[in-house]
């Protein structure tokens, strides 16, 4: 059951990447809209010097997006809540402490999921954290102990980077060290539309 999950669920994933892909090379605010797919409404916006804003949130709507339409094409009975809180309490960080973001049901709070995937009578199926460009260590570290702690069997770190070079593998290659066997992790380059986790993870210079 859950190898069938994790199918529909990597289907969407490749198919978010394909649309942002798509709204990326035509959807830019204060860029002639040039001729697309239209497979999203969604656009990337811009600062004030017309250089385009990158975040997790066109990520994460257009996640919402595909994993409707998926839904619907197959028949799924499937539901979604966004920034879950989590059953299990943390710290994530203490004055002057040089301890890990942890889980501590005694001493911590409450924390939340960007996303979380839920079965036809609502129990959680499935958790997701997006993350855009490459952020620092500790954004990682927070969420792969959440994805590791909560009750869920099958979790998700999905995010995109503009482009990358041996540079960006190298640092994202020690980023995800903490990534825990059932997080799945997936990277993408915006400006390729190819995937790049394989090359992250196999990275040992």
């Amino acid at each position: 059951m859950e190898n069938k999950i994790k199918e529909h669920i990597d289907e969407i994933i490749k198919e978010t990447f394909k649309v942002l892909k798509d709204v990326y090379d035509h959807q830019k605010e204060g860029i002639d809209k040039q001729p697309s797919n239209h497979l999203s409404r969604l656009i990337f916006p811009k600062y004030s010097k017309r250089e385009t804003r990158l975040s997790e949130q066109e990520l994460r709507f257009v996640f919402v997006e595909q994993f409707n339409q998926y839904c619907a094409s197959h028949k799924l009975d499937w539901y979604y809540s966004v920034e879950t809180p989590t059953e299990y309490k943390y710290i994530f960080s203490e004055e002057g402490s040089k301890k890990d973001p942890r889980r501590d049901d005694e001493e911590g709070q409450s924390a939340m999921v960007d996303l979380s995937i839920h079965d036809s009578n609502l129990n959680r199926l499935a958790l997701i954290e997006f993350k855009a460009l490459n952020p620092d260590k500790s954004c990682f570290i927070k969420d792969f102990v959440k994805l590791r702690e909560e009750p869920e069997d099958l979790a998700y770190f999905i995010m995109y980077v503009k482009s990358h070079h041996a540079g960006t593998i190298k640092s994202l290659k020690g980023k995800i060290e903490n990534k825990a066997s059932n997080t799945v992790f997936v990277c993408y380059d915006l400006t390729t539309g190819k995937p790049i986790e394989k090359e992250i993870i196999s990275f040992n210079k």
